[in-house]
């Protein structure tokens, strides 16, 4: 299992890797010695099979917005001076 995590890893850190074609990324794959229901999950780019075979179960993320929310006026005056302070 260490050694599709540490392909992994180092596919991520190189981008000749990952914009590699298939022979050539086949080749790593191999010289890895990755499993070959693994590699051949990587070659088809098949996520789904290979987030099974490394982390079954259900996959929860979080995403955060990247706005800030709107603060409510509530017409109270120190509170639109560091509104507008905030803005500038």
């Amino acid at each position: 299992m260490s050694n599709i995590i540490d392909f992994l890893a180092r596919m991520g850190a190189s981008a000749t890797l990952r914009t590699s074609g298939k022979a050539d990324l086949a080749n790593a794959l191999t010289a890895s010695d990755v499993e070959p229901t693994l590699a051949a999950a990587i070659l088809a780019g098949d996520d789904a099979a290979l987030r099974d075979r490394l982390a079954p179960g259900k996959f929860f993320g979080i995403q955060l917005d990247q706005d800030e929310p709107e603060e409510q006026d509530d017409g109270d005056e120190e509170s639109s001076v560091r509104f507008a302070q905030r803005r500038a």
